[in-house]
């Protein structure tokens, strides 16, 4: 089951959105931070 890109567009749609309409959370650092190294890990690592 390949999960990276549901990471992945996770990531950019926040990201658009963090742009776009200065969208701002808790912990947005964070979690942005964990959503884009587990997308990175899972390219890495896809088979």
């Amino acid at each position: 089951m390949k999960l990276w890109p549901y990471f992945l567009g996770a990531w950019l749609v926040l990201t658009g959105l963090n742009s776009v309409i200065n969208l701002n959370f808790k912990y947005e650092a964070i979690v942005m931070g964990v959503i884009a190294l587990v997308a990175g890990v899972l390219v890495i690592l896809r088979k």
